[in-house]
């Protein structure tokens, strides 16, 4: 383990500053060991020859830790409490922090710290951990495609019918998907743009909306987390959620949210700009960096 933190809430019900605790710092707040977190067990449904079901749901580990600086334990408490409290009131997990491990994170509270003294030895601190997502997720690095406009030598003239006719092989782009199984991404639709369309594998990812110059559509396909929000060129946001084509749902053919398929597959777009970022999910923490 190189790194972990915990990071302030802060979801639409509140406006917070940013706060990070460093939860592996030797002059603060320092957690020993992490085998909680990588303990997982599958919620299953069994059928008569199989399974019906299966799914991480949220659940509480505890992590031993030293403080160096009460100080720090005190403002970390803070910050703690002020979490789980919002959580409590809103009911809304956005409001929750973020717990994150060498690039992989969840939606977590800390919900106690019960101190401990056995002398000769340090003081010792239990944190109660709830993880709320059941997943961890890491971004993978962002993939650009780029408008025609940025892309010199493309001479496309696309017919009357445009955006269902494609010339996919003038670009020749892919996207990677490195993981074993479909993941989660994160779309991000440049303007300007009319009725966005992007095929990838045998999914077509469509919006049904016009995106103005300057202004960009990002769409989240996160399990819980799922959203469509436009950003002006100001930055002001709009909710667009039901802009997205739904189809027949996944696996459907026509679904905004439909998981990237694992490995290298063909893209095919209409000649606007976006960007792609794979999400990748686990049921722990990666073994290796």
């Amino acid at each position: 383990m190189q790194s972990m933190t915990y990071r302030r809430g802060g979801g639409s019900s509140r406006a917070v500053p940013a706060s990070v605790v460093d939860l592996i710092d030797p002059a603060g707040l320092m957690v020993k060991r992490i085998e909680s977190l990588r303990t997982h067990a599958w919620e299953v449904e069994l059928a008569a020859h199989g399974i019906d079901s299966a799914s991480l749901n949220a659940s509480s580990v505890q992590l031993e830790a030293t403080c160096a600086d009460l100080n720090v334990l005190d403002v970390a408490s803070e910050i703690f409490d002020a979490d789980v409290k919002a959580v409590a009131s809103s009911r809304n997990k956005d409001d929750a922090g973020l717990l994150t491990v060498d690039g992989w994170s969840q939606t977590a509270l800390i919900t106690g710290i019960e101190p401990s003294y056995d002398p000769p030895g340090p003081a010792k601190y239990a944190l109660t951990v709830a993880l709320l997502d059941g997943l961890w997720h890491k971004r993978d690095d962002v993939q650009h495609f780029w408008s025609d406009a940025l892309q010199p030598g493309l001479d496309l003239d696309y017919p009357h019918d445009y955006p269902h006719d494609y010339l996919p092989t003038a670009r020749n782009a892919s996207v990677v998907n490195d993981a074993v199984s479909p993941m989660p991404f994160e779309l991000v639709v440049y303007g300007p743009v009319s009725q966005p369309a992007i095929i990838i594998g045998v999914n077509r990812y469509e919006l049904h909306m016009d995106i103005p110059s300057g202004s960009y559509v990002t769409v989240n396909s996160v399990e819980g987390q799922r959203s469509i929000v436009m950003t002006a060129e100001n930055g002001d946001t709009t909710n667009v959620f039901d802009k997205g084509e739904r189809g027949s749902g996944i696996n459907g053919g026509s679904y905004i949210f439909q998981p990237l398929p694992a490995g290298e597959h063909q893209v095919q777009w209409n000649g606007f700009g976006f960007d792609l970022t794979v999400i990748q999910e686990r049921s722990t923490p990666s073994w290796w960096i």
